[in-house]
C-alpha cells in the first residue's frame, strides 16, 4: 500500500489540524489497533462505550506512525499529522471505499443468516484454482473488519471474496456501498439476530441491503430453496438461484457422504458432472453450487472447478472433524449457532458413519429475544426426529432444547440437561466412550471450545 496523504484527506473529507512532518507524504499502512502500528502508518482511533483509542495517539507516534485521524480539535502529538473528521468509524469506511476503487477486479460479497463464512471459504477455494484471491479472514466481516480486509488488497490480487455480517438494519448497506461487489450472494434467511430485526421478513430486508452497492452490471446469487429468497424478484441485475429444487439454475442430485467427503452430481445451465467436496453436509453442497456458478461466470473450466473444490478447508470451529487419542470423533461446529445451522449440523451427525453412539452437545443460541423459547424448542423437536443416541443441552436457553426433545423423543434417545458447561466437563470421563461421535454446537459466547479441549483429555481408563 502506498497512498498520498492528500488523496486520503480528500476521500474522507478531512481537515488538517497541524502541518504534516517534512517528507512524510505517503501512507503505507492503515491501522485501528495501536499495537500493530508501524512506520508510515495512518492510525484510525475508534471510540466505543468503554474505550477511546484517541488515548493511544501518542503511543503510535512513538512507533513511527505518520498521521492519525481524530474526532477532537486538539493536537495530541505534533509528531503526527492530525486529520480531523466528525466520525472516525465512518471515515474508515469512506477510506476503504476509496482504496477499493483503485482495483479493477471482481469483488464477491457474501451475506446470509448462516453459512456466510463457509460459503466465502468455498468460493475462495474454487476461484483460487485459477486466480490470486483475497478473502475475509476470521470474523472480519463488520464495519471495522471489512475495511481492514479491503486494505489488504494488492496489485497481485485478481479476485476478492468479502464476507458481510450484521445484526441491525443499515449495516449491510454501509458494507456493500464500501465494497461495491460485482457479485452479491445471499446464502439464506433464517432467524439469526431476529431479536433486533423483528421477524424473518425484517432479516430478509436487511440482507437485501447488499444490493445497495451491487454494481450495475453485477450478478445476484440466491438460495432458491429458501422460502423467502425464492420469492425475491429483481429487474436491475441478472439473478442465479442455487439449491436442490428443479427450478434452480444450479442444482444438485445424488448427494451422499462417505468418510469425510460429500459426493454430488452438479447440474448447471451448461453441463452436468460429478464432484467430490472435502467436507460433510448438504449445506456444503449448496455452498459449492454458488461457488461453481461464480467460477463459470469468471471463465473457469470444469477441471479447474473440480480442482478448486479439493482446496476447500473449513475455518476454525466450523465443522472441524478430528479424532482424539481415545477414539472419540469430534465434530466441532461451535463457532456460532442458529436454528438453521443447528439443524444442518445435527443432520451431519445423524448421517455420520459410526460404530459408536451419536452424541449432540448443544448450547444456547443468542440474539433471539422473545422468540428464544420457541426456537430452541424447535431444535429439540428436530433432535427427536433423528437417529441420535444422546443429547446434552447446556445453558439457560438450552433447557428449551431438552424440553422439545423430551416432548417428542423416542425411547432410544437419552436427554440430559446441564445449566452450566463446567458441570458437563466434570462428567465427561463418565459420559464418553471410544468410538462415540460427538457434535458440539452453540453460539460463540458459550465458549464450547472449553468442552472440545476437555474431550481431548478424556481417558477411558479413568
Amino acid at each position: 500500500m502506498k497512498l498520498l496523504l492528500q488523496d486520503i484527506i480528500a476521500a474522507i473529507g478531512g481537515r488538517c489540524l497541524n502541518t504534516p512532518p517534512d517528507g512524510n507524504n505517503f501512507i503505507t499502512a492503515i491501522e485501528t489497533d495501536s499495537r500493530k502500528v508501524k512506520e508510515g502508518s495512518l492510525f484510525v482511533p475508534l471510540k466505543g462505550e468503554r474505550f477511546n483509542a484517541h488515548d493511544f495517539i501518542t503511543s503510535v507516534a512513538e512507533l513511527g506512525a505518520t498521521a492519525t485521524l481524530t474526532e477532537e480539535l486538539t493536537v495530541r502529538d505534533e509528531r503526527l499529522l492530525h486529520i480531523f473528521v466528525a466520525d472516525t468509524k465512518k471515515a474508515l469506511l469512506d477510506l476503504a471505499a476509496y482504496y477499493r476503487s483503485l482495483f479493477e477486479i471482481p469483488v464477491i460479497g457474501v451475506t446470509g443468516s448462516v453459512g456466510k463464512t463457509s460459503t466465502k471459504d468455498m468460493i475462495a477455494a474454487v476461484l483460487s484454482a485459477k486466480f490470486n484471491v483475497l478473502k475475509t479472514q476470521g470474523n472480519f466481516n463488520n464495519e471495522i473488519g471489512l475495511p481492514l480486509t479491503l486494505f489488504n488488497l494488492r496489485p497481485e490480487h485478481q479476485v476478492a471474496v468479502i464476507e458481510m455480517g450484521m445484526n441491525h438494519f443499515n449495516e449491510i448497506h454501509r458494507l456493500s456501498v464500501t465494497a461495491l461487489p460485482d457479485v452479491a450472494v445471499i446464502t439464506n434467511v433464517g432467524t439469526s439476530h431476529i431479536e433486533n430485526l423483528g421477524s424473518r421478513e425484517g432479516i430478509l430486508k436487511a440482507k437485501l441491503e447488499i444490493l445497495d452497492g451491487l454494481k450495475e452490471n453485477g450478478l445476484l446469487c440466491l438460495n432458491g430453496d429458501n422460502d423467502l429468497l425464492s420469492q425475491v424478484e429483481v429487474t436491475k441485475w441478472p439473478m442465479i438461484k442455487f439449491g436442490e429444487g428443479e427450478n434452480n439454475h444450479y442444482r444438485c442430485e445424488n448427494v451422499s457422504a462417505k468418510g469425510h467427503d460429500t459426493y454430488a452430481t452438479i447440474i448447471t445451465p451448461h453441463d452436468k458432472y460429478d464432484v467430490v467436496i472435502p467436507t460433510l453436509g448438504i449445506h456444503m453442497v449448496y455452498n459449492s453450487l454458488v461457488a461453481i456458478a461464480i467460477a463459470e461466470k469468471l471463465g473457469m473450466t470444469q477441471d479447474e472447478i473440480k480442482e478448486g473444490l479439493k482446496l476447500y478447508t473449513p475455518s476454525k470451529m466450523r465443522m472441524n472433524i478430528s479424532k482424539t487419542k481415545n477414539g472419540i470423533t469430534v465434530l466441532d461446529d461451535a463457532y456460532n449457532a442458529s436454528v438453521d445451522s443447528m439443524c444442518a449440523s445435527l443432520k451431519v451427525l445423524a448421517e455420520y458413519e459410526s460404530q459408536g453412539r451419536k452424541i449432540a452437545i448443544l448450547g444456547d443460541m443468542f440474539e433471539m429475544g422473545e422468540f428464544a423459547p420457541e426456537l430452541h424448542a424447535q431444535v429439540g423437536d428436530y433432535v427427536a426426529e433423528l437417529p441420535i443416541d444422546v443429547l446434552y443441552a447446556v445453558g439457560d436457553l438450552a433447557k428449551y432444547i431438552a424440553d422439545g426433545a423430551n416432548k417428542h423423543k423416542k425411547d432410544t434417545l437419552i436427554v440430559n440437561y446441564y445449566k452450566d458447561k463446567t458441570d458437563l466437563i466434570l462428567d465427561l470421563h463418565n459420559i464418553l466412550q471410544s468410538e462415540d461421535v460427538v457434535l458440539l454446537k452453540a453460539s460463540r459466547g458459550m465458549q464450547f471450545e472449553e468442552i472440545v479441549k476437555a474431550i481431548g483429555k478424556v481417558n477411558d481408563n479413568e
